[in-house]
């Protein structure tokens, strides 16, 4: 079997909103952030409530698009129904007796010249590894990054991935790969089109309700304008030496973990590649 890795890039999805548009949002949602019961119970002002801490990062997911192909022959028996007062059948200078009690039929031995082909794409969340929908941000405009360490500046926050492209590689192999029952098989390979580290932008918003001494978080979608309330404190810098070849860590040596036992000829990307040579 052929495993194919082609180019892996890292891709930042363009913010639709701005950081001033951003925080009118926010403003506007001081209260509802501290649900219900400040707004009408306690009544809670909005100047009552300050924005303590803005916060700009890029979060991160996996996009992986990949295909099968497998060629193969197979022998077969083909049974051909035939008039009742057929008796036998020569095809190609060969005959074939025909069997009365099998509906009037006889048996054809050939060889199935067979192909099959099949394609997939995942979107997994690179934190935890789950499968999640995220494909409505496929479409907003986005380009590559060079340097990932470039985005880590002006207090904005580079999440890194936990997942790297190994677990990705093979969760996408395990969909495609496929047994096959065949006499000769000519071409059994998989490729993958796109191994893709998604970043797309995301402000989070700490308020700050001095008057209780409580605090709440808001996650505004920088793409959508979605907002998401948070359950405790404001994620802080990651210390971490960011650089985009570290994340992909499929290579030819691993593969074999892959499918164990199978014999496996690994083509791979720039990221991958450039890694093994170092």
């Amino acid at each position: 079997m052929e495993l194919n890795i082609g180019n892996e890039r890292i891709m930042l999805l363009h913010a639709k909103y701005s950081a001033d548009q951003i925080r009118e949002k926010a403003m506007a949602k001081r209260i509802e952030a501290f649900g219900m019961i400040a707004k009408l119970i306690q009544r809670v002002q909005p100047e009552d409530i300050k924005i303590a801490t803005f916060q700009k990062r890029f979060e991160p997911f996996w996009f992986v698009v990949a295909s099968s192909r497998y060629v193969y022959d197979r022998r077969h028996k083909y049974r051909i129904e035939v008039a009742p007062k057929v008796h036998a059948v020569t095809v190609h200078d060969n005959k074939y007796p025909v069997m009365g009690d099998i509906n009037n039929s006889f048996e054809l031995e050939a060889i199935d010249h067979c192909t099959e082909e099949f394609k997939r794409e995942l979107i997994v969340d690179a934190m935890n590894g789950n499968e999640v929908d995220l494909k409505k941000y496929l479409n907003y405009p986005k380009s590559e990054v060079p340097d990932i360490a470039a985005l880590n500046n002006e207090g904005s926050i580079v999440v890194p991935p936990e997942i790297l492209s190994s677990f990705v590689v093979r969760k996408m192999v395990l969909q495609l790969i496929k047994t096959i029952q065949a006499d000769a098989i000519h071409e059994e390979n998989i490729y993958f089109s796109e191994v893709t580290l998604f970043y797309r932008p995301v402000y989070a918003i700490e308020y700050l309700w001095k008057d209780k001494n409580k605090k709440k978080v808001v996650e505004f979608d920088a793409l959508t304008g979605e907002a998401k309330f948070e359950d405790g404190a404001i994620k802080k810098q990651v210390n971490k030496v960011l650089e985009n070849n570290t994340f992909f860590d499929f290579s030819a040596d691993a593969a074999g973990t892959l499918i164990p036992g199978a014999n496996l000829v690994v083509k791979l990307g720039r990221m991958a590649a450039k890694k093994a040579i170092n």
